[in-house]
């Protein structure tokens, strides 16, 4: 039998209040046909191109053939190219025109083109044109072709922008394409300009693919802009919100932090392409439209193609602040430093050319923490929030490496520091968890100490890697910024559609995260990456939660992480175990004790607890199934914490092979 010591005494390191979080990036349509709530796939009809692979850009390249482009290739002659020569406007007309189209398509015998005369805006400046017989009218086909899900008696909004030459009639309707009709209404839309209509629609049955249409009954021609469906019942009833069931999920984990947008979307591949955070805040119907970097060829799993994947920014900075708070975390966005992905284009904004960007920083601190008389505070209170939403925490880059990152690095947190000093600043190691690039970023810490809060590591590996490394923050020179796992997992083969989001990739992350938490005074902030994935539209995996049109589920992975994030005090205590096979952590808040046990063998082990103190057992909860059991949309609770009564726990006990179990005790009152 082991005897596992626990001496509450003997505090050692402060834990971080904000160990655990989350982060979210738009990759597996995470973002629109995810987590946004909107229906409407390409609502605006902008979807006008994808970004092509680029030739060379493969990862065997050497830094300088990816950072330094050639002279033509400058931040100036970029963005100031005619029109016409920009990304999403290489195509020819018609090609262009069918893409316009995308996730569109015409009633039969309706004349459909996309039009751009006397748009509704200068953002949004194509709209449908359609015309015919009675009954003509267009179809949205949805975020990846499959529709969206109604239940009986849900509600929807519907809203949409229509320009007619004389009064007309256009039908609303939700439908499958056995033609079985679950809610319709009829508008009346006034003869002139663009006019926005708007109605509810109640589903009177349930289809897991239905499909929005506009029609007009009578026939004749109309403009439209700008269609919307919603479901009426979002998270916490935001009216630009979020999809509830998965908003819940994520909920549930009690997230101390959230790290948005990217990841690799921050970077873009382009210039142009850039995520721009002004570009996402303000009307939704004022907000651009930008191709999503995860469309790619070079990211499709067989059976997932994504042409259709783009970033409406329906979910923008402001929506991001507002899931924030109401999760009850603290946000902590990452802002682009004038570097595409180095892996692919490294395109490079020169040093001189930086100002934009750094002032859009000092913008978005004010827009998040400036009063509602401050001018971009005054813009928050006019989307809606007159309070701050009190930002602590910026990245400035993700994956970022060598002295063309740092040189950058350095220009914002001069201004940073200068204008508010309060906020904290997190820097990047670059992409993976050791080699040159890591070394790079360490070298430059050493130098320049007082310049960052943290430092963003990542590290994708193998479950082995995890289950031999959770001791890895043990000797971490504590003089040095602290540490934000800024993206983790444990990836169980080399070929991503081969991973599986299984008990053993959750169980070798429990074994890791228990040396975090022994070290959770250094490394201050820990998240899984990604947090999200429609199934059969993903184009990485493992991920933490996947969904479809209908339903939502967390992985194994996901129950660690809520566990991990319960079961946690303030201040870690001294814990023994000469068993290597189990791996512990313990903590204390008050008078209260948290032990998590890791057993990573296959053997049921006899274990007992001595603990120091006269304490209550309050509450237990066991993780524990076969290695390669995973949940499913049909299955979503193989792998997935069960309470254990305090009854079990008399004396000694056996600690079942590859589980995790998570212990509550408190002073006996």
């Amino acid at each position: 039998m082991t005897t596992i010591q626990i001496h509450t005494q003997k505090k050692q390191n402060n834990i971080s209040p904000l160990l655990y979080g989350i982060f979210f990036e738009d990759i597996n349509y995470g973002g629109d046909g995810g987590l946004y709530a909107e229906l409407v796939a390409n609502r605006s009809f902008e979807y006008c191109g994808r970004m092509p692979s680029i030739p060379g850009g493969s990862d065997d390249g050497t830094m300088e053939e990816r950072t330094n482009r050639p002279e033509e290739e400058t931040m100036e002659e970029r963005t100031n190219c005619p029109e016409e020569e920009t990304m999403g406007e290489r195509a020819r007309d018609q090609n262009r025109t069918e893409l316009h189209k995308m996730c569109w398509e015409a009633i039969p015998s309706t004349d459909f083109v996309i039009a751009s005369e006397n748009p509704l805006n200068k953002i949004h400046n194509h709209y449908a044109r359609i015309g015919g017989a009675a009954g003509c009218g267009i179809t949205n086909t949805g975020f990846g072709g499959e529709g969206f899900a109604v239940k009986a008696g849900m509600i929807l909004r519907f809203s949409c922008y229509v320009r007619v030459t004389k009064t007309t009639r256009i039908a609303v309707l939700i439908s499958d394409r056995q033609e079985n009709v679950y809610a319709s209404r009829e508008l009346m839309c006034l003869a002139g300009g663009w006019r926005r209509v708007e109605a509810e629609l109640v589903a009177n049955g349930a289809s897991p693919k239905a499909f929005l249409s506009l029609a007009l009954p009578a026939g004749g021609n109309a403009d439209l802009e700008f269609i919307s469906l919603f479901p009426n019942d979002t998270f916490c009833g935001r009216e630009n919100g979020m999809r509830k069931d998965i908003a819940e999920l994520i909920r549930d984990m009690k997230p101390k932090f959230m790290r948005f947008p990217g990841g690799c979307i921050v970077e873009g591949r382009s210039i142009e392409n850039m995520y721009r955070w002004k570009d996402t805040i303000g009307p939704v119907l004022e907000r651009r439209t930008n191709w999503n970097r995860w469309q790619m060829e070079e990211y499709q799993q067989p059976g997932c193609e994504s042409s259709d994947y783009y970033q409406s920014y329906g979910i923008g900075f402001y929506e991001y602040f507002l899931f924030c708070e109401d999760i009850g975390a603290k946000p902590l966005p990452v802002v682009n430093c004038g570097m595409t992905c180095q892996w692919h284009e490294g395109l490079l904004v020169e040093t001189d050319n930086l100002a934009p960007f750094v002032q859009d920083v000092l913008d978005l601190i004010e827009f998040a923490n400036g009063d509602a008389d401050s001018g971009w505070g005054k813009r928050r209170a006019q989307m809606g929030h007159r309070e701050p939403f009190h930002l602590e925490y910026i990245g400035i880059g993700n994956e970022q490496w060598g002295e063309e990152y740092f040189a950058r690095y350095e220009i914002f947190q001069r201004a940073v520091a200068e204008k508010y000093p309060a906020v904290r600043l997190v820097t990047s190691a670059g992409w993976k968890n050791c080699g040159w690039e890591f070394d790079l970023a360490y070298g430059w810490l050493e130098r320049n100490k007082d310049k960052a809060y943290a430092v963003d590591e990542h590290f994708y590996k193998e479950p082995e890697w995890f289950l031999e490394n959770d001791c890895r923050y043990d000797g971490y020179d504590r003089s040095l910024p602290k540490v934000l796992i800024g993206e983790y997992a444990a990836h169980t083969a080399a070929e991503i559609t081969d991973r599986r989001n299984n008990w053993y990739a959750a169980l070798s992350e429990a074994a890791f995260l228990t040396g975090v938490e022994r070290n959770a005074d250094h490394v201050v902030m820990t998240c899984y990456a990604p947090l999200l994935a429609k199934s059969g539209h993903q184009q990485w995996q493992p991920n933490l939660i996947w969904f479809d049109n209908t339903d939502a589920y967390g992985t194994p992975s996901y129950y660690v992480q809520k566990l991990f994030a319960e079961y946690v005090g303030d201040t870690a205590v001294e814990s023994l175990c000469v068993d290597r096979d189990i791996r512990i952590s313990a903590s204390v808040d008050g008078d209260r004790l948290f032990i998590k046990l890791v057993n990573v063998s296959d053997q049921d082990k006899e274990v007992s607890l001595a603990i120091d103190r006269d304490l209550k057992l309050v509450k237990a909860a066991l993780l524990h199934a076969d290695l390669a059991a995973e949940n499913t949309l049909a299955q979503p609770q193989c792998v997935y914490p069960r309470e254990i009564s305090a009854a079990q726990f008399a004396g000694h006990w056996a600690l079942k092979g590859y589980s995790v179990m998570c212990l509550e005790y408190s002073a006996d009152r």
